[in-house]
């Protein structure tokens, strides 16, 4: 199975009751995150066909979308996406930012797709978002890449909180860090950074990670 169908590690970012829809989905690892604390996840966009097998079994109800540069903010909102009460989740390709690799950053053609989700939630107005990459976002072009993905988001309306994790710490074993990416549109009760860090700093247990999801559940849900 191709590398870029893996799931990534999803962090305690769970909301209830909203629609969601999965950017750069792989096999669904955001889609089973959103699932599992009752967000309906209306579409996905994936362009791996093998991944795309894998999604219509285990997600028969999302409508699926295959190229994101052709998929548009109505297209989303068609498939039932509600922008007001809608999440939208995504991977963006890491491989231009991945100190494994050129390093073309932002402007290479894969990672480069980041510019595509940042227009999908523009047509949209999504009122939550959440990305994430390898923590070699946070050094490409000596930054300047991540002060991009951030200002960008801030420019199309959104309060911003980022975050590395690790899936070690999230009943993984192995070591997986990334960076965690949660926005949302003029927020009022409930800030990004009170889902990232509500009660969540240092290594915990399963049963302490459990309680946290619960909170945070609840305090993005009275936000809505």
């Amino acid at each position: 199975m191709p590398r870029s169908c893996l799931p990534e590690t999803t962090p305690v970012v769970l909301m209830s009751n909203l629609t969601g829809v999965s950017l750069f989905a792989g096999i669904g690892g955001f889609d089973l995150a959103m699932q599992r604390q009752g967000v309906k996840v209306v579409a996905s966009v994936e362009i791996d066909k093998n991944c795309n097998k894998v999604l219509a079994k285990h997600f028969p109800d999302t409508q699926q979308f295959n190229d994101i540069t052709t998929v548009k903010g109505s297209d989303l909102i068609g498939a039932g996406f509600e922008p007001s009460r809608g999440i939208i989740t995504g991977g963006f390709p890491c491989q231009d930012l991945s100190v494994a690799g050129k390093r073309a950053g932002l402007a290479g053609k894969r990672s480069g797709l980041f510019w595509e989700a940042a227009r999908l939630m523009e047509e949209t107005q999504s009122n939550w978002f959440v990305i994430e990459n390898v923590p070699g976002l946070l050094t490409s072009n000596e930054g300047g890449d991540f002060a991009v993905v951030l200002g960008t988001m801030a420019d199309l309306g959104y309060s911003v909180a980022w975050r590395v994790l690790d899936a070690q710490h999230f009943g993984v074993p192995q070591r997986r860090k990334r960076v965690f990416i949660v926005g949302k549109r003029n927020p009022n009760s409930t800030s990004p950074a009170e889902v990232l860090f509500n009660n969540s700093s240092g290594r915990r247990s399963f049963t302490q990670e459990q309680s946290s999801r619960q909170e945070v559940t609840r305090l993005v849900a009275e936000s809505i």
